[in-house]
């Protein structure tokens, strides 16, 4: 029972997270330039940290490259189909509904892989405490799984070439107005 317990807590917190990021992401959402420029810039360093632990690894930027190149396509449709609409006095933006759905799918996806490996290995590779105090081995999972690089590289891209576009078109609107 104290098993089933210790995984219900994270299944929990996931649960919620992807709640939180469908809320967020599905429709037009209202412009926060301070929240965009905090993701942009927390999406940079992560990438530059994992870009430089890769280092060790130089296969491993291959994945990296085909996930950024994915991610700037993904992008450059996001833009293209980015809509702005204002309301009362504050400006609200979306992308297109199959964009928006693509990369909460893909997020969610990799999540539900990860939990089903994790589970499918009895957990040991996530759950074990050697693993966990080193660093080395934290970052073994990263540079193991070209897919989870893939993946969170063209979230990465694609988040950071958005919402810089949402910016850089408000000011424009801003401009106008």
């Amino acid at each position: 029972m104290n098993q089933i317990g210790s995984y219900i807590v994270p299944l929990l917190i996931i649960l919620f997270v992807v709640y939180r990021r469908l809320k967020r992401s599905v429709g037009f959402q209202p412009f926060k330039p301070s929240r965009l420029k905090m993701r942009i810039g927390i999406f940079s360093i992560i990438g530059i940290l994992l870009l430089a632990s890769g280092f060790p690894h130089p296969a491993i930027y291959i994945s990296d490259a085909i996930g950024i190149a994915c991610g700037a396509v993904i992008a450059y449709y996001a833009i293209k189909h980015s809509r702005f609409e204002q309301r009362e006095d504050t400006l609200f933006y979306r992308t297109h509904v199959g964009i928006e759905t693509l990369v909460v799918l893909l997020f969610i996806g990799r999540i539900a892989f990860r939990i089903i490996e994790m589970f499918g290995t009895g957990g040991t590779t996530a759950m074990n405490p050697a693993a966990l105090n080193n660093e080395t081995a934290q970052m073994q999972q990263y540079t193991n799984d070209p897919l989870t690089a893939a993946t969170f590289f063209l979230l990465v891209a694609y988040y950071i070439g958005y919402y810089t576009f949402i910016l850089r078109k408000s000011d424009e609107k801003a401009a106008v107005s």
